[in-house]
């Protein structure tokens, strides 16, 4: 039986801007029978006006207050797409930024979807730097990955598949999350809730019933 046959679920796909999380979520759900890609930034796209600002005056990834509570926003808007897509018998590849196990505990808790499948695409910072540098200028971001980078792994380092896909093409990493991903990144609440040094991200859940 062949992974395309054992996926169920949802699977959540996330890394750094600059790993290929958009375009391997694309070639999965391309690879499977019956799949949806359910991209974040679409739903930061949706806000025409009055978007927070991320960054700081130093140009760092630095959400404030009215940042945290849009990209809570994006989180709900987007699992509650990717719920709606499983609940009608499609797999939806869920391509998103997750940086803390707040933002995880709270994806995994606003999913209807089981299993998840926690795909980290980790490249080398080298690696997602040239990637971000050379993609389309709408689509690039304008700060150095590497404190998201360092801040991802301490906080879900020990969380469902890291995958290096530094050394491979697309189509090659998008084969391997559809062969073995049923079998090594199902991830489940108690996993999430295993102690890990560090804290969460201040505020991701505050205001969320």
């Amino acid at each position: 039986m062949s992974g395309r046959e054992h996926l169920a679920g949802c699977l959540l796909i996330t890394g750094t801007p600059g790993a290929g999380k958009t375009t391997v979520s694309r070639l999965v759900a391309e690879r499977l029978p019956r799949a949806a890609q359910v991209d974040g930034d679409v739903f930061n796209l949706m806000l025409v006006s009055g978007r927070a600002r991320m960054l700081d005056d130093e140009g760092r990834w630095n959400p404030g207050p009215d940042g945290l509570r849009e990209l809570r926003l994006r989180a709900m808007n987007a699992c509650s797409t990717a719920s709606n897509f499983a609940e009608a018998g499609v797999i939806p590849v869920l391509d998103t930024v997750v940086e803390t196990r707040a933002e995880l505990r709270y994806v995994l808790g606003a999913l209807r979807a089981r299993p998840l499948m926690l795909v980290v695409l980790s490249p080398s910072l080298e690696v997602a730097r040239h990637r971000n540098a050379t993609r389309a200028p709408e689509t690039r971001v304008d700060y150095d990955v590497a404190p998201l980078a360092r801040n991802q792994r301490r906080e879900l380092g020990d969380l469902g598949w890291w995958l290096d896909s530094g050394g491979q093409t697309p189509e090659q990493t998008a084969d391997l999350v559809v062969a073995e991903a049923a079998r090594r990144a199902v991830m489940t609440a108690d996993d999430v809730e295993r102690p890990r040094p560090g804290a969460d991200w201040p505020g991701f859940t505050a205001g969320l019933a």
